[in-house]
């Protein structure tokens, strides 16, 4: 298999199951992947750049290893130092954090626990007012946790004050809560339209019942065994909004109609 940095961990996986031992031995909380629930949820989220981010690596030591258990590559590997030892890693908005009203959340626990801790940070960032500033502690920086949330309008900071120790800020930045809005209204307008155009071509998968992460998991499981042309119809709580930006991501477009408070339907397509 040829690969880049920006191969999907997932991938690398599915080729040679051998690759979970291998960048353990670069950071050994890239052995939480042995657990089925996280592997599921977390590995088609990171590219090998964003793990050797996480590793505190550069991006050709990753590809290294990899390249010793038959993995091959036709172009550079981006080969840029990231120190282990960096202090703070900034998001493109070149802003100071406030950090005056920290809200403390630490993910240690639930990782260890092996549950997924994005719907707890989620949960968290709901409650919290606009000038209070969320601190997660973990192990690693949540690279792909950071991603969705760019996209949700909030600017974030990370600090590493000891080895084995990553903080994480996060606050809402002004603007990123309205275009969310605005895309959540077009969608839903133009759901009527979508439901006719796949009628007969959906396939239909309930993830009301099942604990998080299960449905973010069964969904995109679910979307990556679609025949072409057709799309996938979701049972849902609730508007999976930390789904979006992955849906986004692998090309796919989306509506959704809410029925009720606990029953939302979401047609997934390309």
């Amino acid at each position: 298999m040829v690969i880049s940095e920006k191969t999907k961990i997932s991938k690398l996986i599915e080729h040679n199951a051998e690759t979970i031992e291998v960048i353990s031995t670069i950071n050994r909380h890239f052995k939480k992947l042995r657990n089925p629930i996280l592997r599921k949820a977390l590995a088609p989220r990171v590219s090998i750049a964003d793990a050797a981010r996480i590793g505190g690596v550069a991006v050709c030591v990753m590809i290294d290893k990899l390249k010793a258990i038959g993995f091959e590559t036709d172009d550079g590997c981006a080969c840029d130092a990231i120190s282990s030892k960096m202090e703070f890693t900034k998001n493109l908005k070149n802003i100071n954090m406030r950090k005056e009203n920290i809200v403390e959340l630490d993910v240690r626990p639930i990782l260890a626990g092996g549950v997924d801790p994005f719907e707890a940070i989620m949960a968290e960032l709901k409650k919290m007012n606009d000038d209070q500033t969320l601190l997660i502690i973990n192990t690693f920086e949540p690279i792909p946790l950071l991603s969705i949330l760019k996209k949700k309008g909030y600017a974030y900071e990370t600090e590493r004050p000891e080895d084995g120790l990553v903080h994480t800020y996060l606050e809402k930045s002004s603007g990123g809560a309205e275009e969310q809005a605005a895309d959540t209204k077009t969608v839903e307008i133009n759901f009527g339209q979508i439901e006719g155009k796949f009628a007969g071509k959906m396939t239909e998968v309930d993830v009301r019942d099942l604990e998080m992460p299960m449905p973010m998991v069964t969904i995109l499981e679910q979307i990556e065994k679609l025949p072409s042309g057709h799309a996938l119809f979701v049972h849902h709580k609730k508007l999976p909004q930390y789904l979006i930006p992955e849906l986004e991501d692998r090309g796919y477009s989306w509506a959704s109609k809410e029925v009720d408070d606990a029953n939302v339907k979401l047609i997934i397509f390309k």
